[in-house]
């Protein structure tokens, strides 16, 4: 009788997730002054309808179609063993233009009987406020529920214990308060699933992202993980590492960056958004091979060296053209990446195997400093070390007239998306805040109070203040606060708030 239940159980479950039309549901993608994308996941390959308003205004009514499946979100070949094949589904993209600059949109997607509706906000001109929100390493999968990482107590040296929530439920809780804070756009450097070529994360990462996603676009950026082809599927071998960021660009679309080939599309890029400019960057293996240029030793990618980082690279000459460009358009610039290059953590070993050496190091992308002091850089939002870290290097810009000035580049690890929390390893001396040693836990007949180091993420604030443009950086964690069997959390800011002014 148990038996049978179990298995009405089961199918009474899965006709209730087959009848949901959509794999992945709308969601907005490379925000402009005059455009947005609209994306989603169809089971089926009917025709979707979509509608898009501007107040009371139908602006647009458009059939989108096509019977070609989306093969590269096909299950990994462990996952075929494991669970069978899944069903891909049928990718849909739809570009609206023609929007004004600035401007609030709702729109509808309407597939096989169901309707889907959200609403966004085309970029604004750039003497218009914004706010955007930056973390990394979130590593989604079905495992993480019920997960909780075992990390360091930073007030008991040497022990360790469990957080006190789940990574699923600490990375949710991270969603929900981003969504509240009502950013323009969210940048995640790296990292954004457990394992690139694993579909069953990428599935969780669209399932949690559902609510935001549809009305927030989601600035994705490779990380190591994005390469990774799974434990079983070749790991960092290059057509598997090629298999899993096919999944992510097939997510995920970003300014095209004027690459001749068409495969480093996607991969690094310029977003504009109002007075900033985002400038993403694929860091994540440097050329030669097992060099200490090499920021990734597993991955060799002898077909793809234009994807380098390193002066006199593809990449490289781009990177200084974009920074040029940034330099003289935009209040503020931010250059994003996965591998943050000052940090205390375990990747800050010098490229290489063995004892104080690190085969994903984060050194090699140090590489790039100079290009950032000169064209004023203003912030590097990083990952990889899973850590709330924040570092300073002083310097010299050159402005475009040629004249000479100090300047500070400020490096953030914001790795707390929903992963690790993780604490230092190694010493670092441009350190000017780390979560873990510079936020004490307090606590009060047994009550976590405050501080530790928990899931969050950086929100930076860009606005003209009595006539100078100023750059707010307001790092945030979410508090667990056990009520009952339930958990609740509760909005707290690390003692690290950071105000930049333009030119300085």
């Amino acid at each position: 009788m148990k038996a049978r239940f179990v298995l009405l159980l089961v199918l009474s479950t899965l006709s209730g997730v087959c009848s949901e039309p959509m794999l992945v549901q709308p969601y907005v993608q490379n925000p402009a002054p005059s455009a947005m994308s609209l994306l989603w996941v169809a089971r089926s390959p009917a025709e979707a309808q979509v509608r898009c308003w501007q107040g009371d205004t139908l602006i647009a009514r458009r059939q989108v179609g096509g019977h070609e499946p989306a093969r590269a979100l096909a299950y990994s070949p462990s996952e075929v063993r494991e669970f069978g094949p899944n069903q891909t589904g049928y990718q849909r993209e739809l570009r609206l233009t023609g929007l004004s600059p600035g401007q609030l949109y709702r729109y509808e997607v309407e597939q096989d009987g169901q309707v889907y509706s959200g609403e966004f906000r085309t970029t604004p001109s750039a003497d218009t406020p914004i706010r955007f929100v930056a973390y990394s390493d979130s590593e989604t999968e079905p495992e993480s529920r019920g997960t909780r990482v075992r990390w360091e107590d930073p007030a008991r040296p040497g022990q360790r214990r469990d957080y006190l929530v789940d990574q699923d439920t600490g990375y949710r809780a991270n969603l929900t308060e981003i969504e509240r804070s009502k950013p323009d756009f969210v940048v995640i450097p790296g990292d954004l699933v457990e394992t690139g070529g694993e579909q069953r994360d990428w599935d969780e990462f669209w399932l949690c992202n559902r609510q935001l996603s549809r009305s927030v676009p989601i600035v994705g950026v490779l990380g190591n993980h994005e390469y990774y082809g799974g434990p079983n599927d070749g790991r960092y071998e290059e057509r598997s590492s090629e298999r899993a960021v096919a999944k992510f660009l097939t997510y995920f679309r970003s300014p095209p960056n004027d690459q001749k080939l068409k495969r480093e599309q996607g991969r690094y890029f310029r977003m504009d958004y109002g007075p900033i400019s985002l400038i993403a960057i694929d860091g994540c293996n440097g050329l030669p091979h097992q060099s200490e240029r090499d920021s990734n030793w597993h991955l060799a990618s002898q077909a793809r060296p234009q994807g380098d980082f390193n002066p006199g690279s593809q990449q490289y000459l781009w990177l200084e053209q974009q920074l040029r460009q940034a330099q003289k358009r935009s209040h503020f610039t931010f250059v994003c990446f996965h591998h943050c290059p000052y940090s205390s953590g375990l990747h800050a070993f010098p490229p290489g195997q063995g004892d104080d050496h690190d085969r994903q190091s984060v050194l090699p992308l140090r590489v790039l400093t100079p290009l950032f002091m000169r064209y004023g850089v203003d912030a590097l939002l990083c990952g990889h070390d899973e850590m709330m870290e924040r570092s300073e290097l002083s310097g010299e810009e050159i402005t475009p007239d040629g004249e000479r000035r100090p300047h500070k580049l400020e490096i953030y690890d914001v790795g707390i998306g929903g992963d690790g929390l993780r604490g230092p390893e190694i010493a670092n001396p441009w350190r000017k805040f780390l979560a873990h040693s510079d936020c004490p836990e307090v606590w009060k007949d047994g009550r976590l109070l405050e501080g530790g180091k928990h899931y969050g993420h950086l929100q930076v604030d860009v606005s003209p203040v009595n006539g100078r443009w100023q750059a707010r950086f307001t790092p945030v964690y979410l508090l667990p606060v056990q009520d009952g069997r339930e958990w609740r959390f509760e909005r707290r800011l690390y003692p690290d708030p950071l105000i930049l002014l333009e030119g300085e």
